[in-house]
C-alpha cells in the first residue's frame, strides 16, 4: 500500500456495521404502530437502516445538504462526449442563479445544496457573496487516462481529501443527512471504465450513452475505455491505485465523502452512476460503508444496474434519469422524510387504544417473529442479486477449482431441504479429460437427435449451441437421485414420488446459487440418454441422473438469459403466472 494511501485510509479502517440492535428495536417498534406488520414494505426498512446509522428510535434525516462534485475528465479528447468541457464552467453561472435542476429540486425537497469545483477545466465567474458555489481545485481537468494516469496519487489523495473536509464541516454544522452528486463532462466514460475493472466486467457491458451519443459516440467510448484498460490493468490494482489512474477529481471527493460520513454515523443518499461507482470504491476500501448507504435510483446507464447490484443496494426509483447533480438523491429525500415521521408520530395499538384483534377474534396485529440470527439489508440484497444474476455459461476457461470452493459449494448442495430429510442427492466429480470427452460425445449425438424436432431455422440455431463446456470445464459434475433412499415409505413421498427428484433440484439450485456468489459459472447440460449416462458413469438402474453440471471460471456473465438475448423465447410476465385462489382466477386482488 502506498505510504500516502495508507495515511488517507487507515482512519476508515475501522468504520463499524450500521447498528443492529437498533435496527431490531425500530422493527419491533413498527411492528406495534396501528397497521398490519410490515405493511409498509421498504418505507420501515429505510426507517431501520436510519436507526441503525443513528443509533437511536427516534430518527430524523433533517437538516440535508446535496453536496455535488464537479470535475472534467481528460478522456474527452477522445471525442466520447457531445458536450465540450467548457459547459462544466458554465454550468457554475446557472448553479449560483439557481436555475439548474438540483436547485430546483433542493428547493422543492427542502434541502441545501453546494457545488464544488474539484476540478472544472475552464475558468467561472464568483459573482456573489452567495457560498452556493465554492472553489477547491485540485487541478484545471484531469488527465486523458488512455494515454497516462488520469490523477497523480499526490492529486488523488488532495482530491479524496476535500471531500473528507467538506462532510465533516457539514456534520459540525448540523446536518444529518447528504445528498451526493457530480458534474462533469466525460464522466460517465469514466465510471464505466472504473466499474469495468472493480467487477472484471466487459467494458460494452458497463458502457451506456451517457448524455446522449449516438452510437459512433458509444462505440468510441468503448475503444478508449478498452485502451485504458490494456494500459493501466496490467496487475491487480487496489481501489485507490484504481482511483488514481482512471477516476477523477469529482469521483475521488465523492469517494472521500462517503467514507468520512459512514465514519461519523451520517446517511448518504446516493444519484446516478457515477455517485454508484465513487460507493463501490468506498466500500472496496472500507466494507462496512455499504450499510449508511441508501440507492436513490437506477438511472438509464446499463452498468448502474451491475454496481448496485454488487452493493446489495436495491434503489427506491427506477425512472431512466441521467442526469446527475444529485437530481434523483433529490427526488427520494421526502421518501425518508416520511419515513422517518411515520415512525415517530403514527401511534401504536396501546396508545390508540385499537384492539389488535377483530370482533372476530381473528387476530390483526402479531408479534414479530424472532429470528435467532437476522439477516442485514446488505446480507438480504446480496441473496436476490445470486438470484438475479445467475446464468446458463456455456464457456470456461481452464483455470483450476479450487478444492475448498467446490467442497463448501457440495455443502450448499448437501443442505437442500428433502423430502422426508431422505438426502437422496450423490455427486459423481468428473476431471479425467477422456472421462469428459466420453461425456461430450453423448451429448453431441443426442443433440443431432433432437434437432429433427425442429423447424430448419430453428434447428440450425439448436446446432450452433456449443458443449464445448463439458471439455473446457475443470470439473463436471454430475447430480443424481436415489430412488430407493430411506426405503420404500417415505414421510411426504407417498402420493409423489417425484418429489425425491424434486429434492434434488432444490440441492442443484443450492449449489448454483452459491456458485454465482463465489464467482464460480456453471452450465447444465440436459442433453442425454439417461441409459447411455448410466453405462458411461457407471451406475445401477435405481439411481437417476437429473443434472449434469460444467463447473469453472469464465470470462463474462451475459446480462440476461442466452435463449431470452437471441429471441428463442421471451419472459413470461409474473402476474400472467398469479392465480388467485383458484386456477381461473388470475387477477390479484
Amino acid at each position: 500500500m502506498h505510504r500516502i494511501q495508507q495515511e488517507i485510509i487507515k482512519p476508515f479502517e475501522d468504520i463499524r456495521s450500521i447498528d443492529g440492535t437498533f435496527q431490531r428495536k425500530m422493527q419491533e417498534h413498527l411492528d406495534q404502530l396501528i397497521k398490519p406488520v410490515g405493511s409498509l414494505g421498504r418505507m420501515e426498512r429505510l426507517a431501520c437502516q436510519v436507526a441503525g446509522i443513528q443509533k437511536t428510535t427516534n430518527i430524523n434525516i433533517d437538516p440535508a445538504i446535496a453536496l455535488v462534485y464537479a470535475g472534467d475528465h481528460g478522456v474527452v479528447d477522445e471525442n466520447v462526449s457531445q458536450y465540450p468541457r467548457e459547459i462544466t464552467a458554465q454550468m457554475m453561472d446557472a448553479y449560483q442563479r439557481g436555475w439548474a435542476a438540483i436547485s430546483v429540486l433542493a428547493r422543492q425537497a427542502g434541502c441545501s445544496v453546494e457545488i464544488i469545483d474539484v476540478g472544472v477545466q475552464g475558468p467561472w465567474k464568483h459573482w456573489s457573496d452567495d457560498q452556493t458555489v465554492i472553489s477547491r481545485k485540485v487541478r484545471p481537468g484531469t488527465r486523458n487516462f488512455v494515454k497516462e494516469s488520469a490523477m497523480t496519487h499526490e492529486e488523488c489523495v488532495q482530491a479524496l481529501q476535500v471531500g473528507i473536509k467538506r462532510v465533516a464541516q457539514a456534520v459540525h454544522d448540523g446536518y444529518r443527512t447528504v445528498l451526493l452528486g457530480e458534474i462533469g463532462i466525460g464522466n460517465t466514460t469514466v465510471a464505466a471504465a472504473l466499474a469495468a475493472a472493480l467487477l472484471q466486467e466487459s467494458p460494452r457491458n458497463m458502457t451506456g450513452r451517457g448524455s446522449g451519443v449516438d452510437h459512433a459516440g458509444w462505440e468510441r467510448k468503448i475503444f478508449a475505455i478498452d485502451q485504458a484498460l490494456a494500459r493501466h490493468l496490467e496487475s491487480d490494482l487496489d481501489p485507490f491505485e484504481l482511483l488514481s489512474r482512471l477516476g477523477g477529481f469529482e469521483v475521488a471527493a465523492m469517494v472521500g465523502t462517503i467514507l468520512e460520513a459512514a465514519r461519523l454515523g451520517v446517511v448518504t443518499v446516493l444519484d446516478g452512476y457515477i455517485t454508484g461507482v465513487a460507493a463501490l470504491l468506498a466500500v472496496r476500501m472500507a466494507p462496512a460503508t455499504v450499510g449508511y448507504l441508501v440507492a436513490s435510483h437506477q438511472s438509464h446507464e446499463p452498468g448502474h444496474h451491475r454496481v448496485l447490484a454488487a452493493l446489495g443496494l436495491c434503489p427506491l426509483l427506477e425512472w431512466n434519469l441521467r442526469l446527475g447533480e444529485a437530481s434523483g438523491a433529490a427526488m427520494v429525500l421526502p421518501l425518508l422524510r416520511q419515513s422517518c415521521a411515520v415512525s415517530t408520530e403514527m401511534a401504536t395499538f396501546q396508545r390508540a387504544g385499537v384492539n389488535s384483534s377483530d370482533d372476530t377474534g381473528v387476530q390483526m396485529h402479531c408479534a414479530p417473529v424472532k429470528e435467532p440470527y437476522p439477516f442485514s439489508l446488505p446480507e438480504r440484497m446480496a441473496v436476490y442479486r445470486a438470484i438475479e444474476s445467475r446464468r446458463d455459461i456455456r464457456h470456461f476457461l481452464p483455470d483450476p477449482l479450487p478444492s475448498d470452493t467446490l467442497e463448501r459449494l457440495l455443502q450448499a448442495a448437501h443442505h437442500a431441504p428433502s423430502v422426508g430429510y431422505s438426502q437422496p442427492w450423490d455427486f459423481t466429480i468428473v476431471t479425467d479429460p477422456e472421462m469428459k470427452q466420453r461425456l461430450k460425445e453423448l451429448a453431441d449425438r443426442e443433440r443431432q437427435v433432437q434437432s429433427f424436432y425442429f423447424d430448419d431455422e430453428n434447428s440450425a440455431f439448436y446446432l450452433r449451441l456449443k458443449l464445448e463446456g463439458l471439455t473446457e470445464a475443470p470439473v463436471v459434475l454430475v447430480i443424481t437421485a436415489n430412488m430407493e433412499r430411506g426405503g420404500p415409505e417415505i414421510i411426504g413421498r407417498h402420493t409423489m414420488e417425484e418429489t425425491t427428484l424434486y429434492s434434488v433440484a432444490c440441492a442443484v439450485e443450492n449449489l448454483w446459487l452459491c456458485a454465482r456468489a463465489e464467482g464460480i459459472a456453471v452450465g447444465w447440460v440436459s442433453l442425454f440418454e439417461k441409459r447411455h449416462l448410466r453405462r458411461v458413469l457407471g451406475m445401477p438402474s435405481h439411481i437417476e441422473p437429473v443434472a449434469v453440471l460444467c463447473l469453472g471460471y469464465t470470462e463474462h456473465y451475459p446480462t440476461e438469459p442466452q435463449l431470452k438475448t437471441v429471441g428463442w423465447a421471451k419472459p413470461e410476465s409474473l402476474r400472467r403466472l398469479i392465480h388467485w385462489q383458484r386456477w381461473d382466477e388470475t387477477t390479484l386482488p
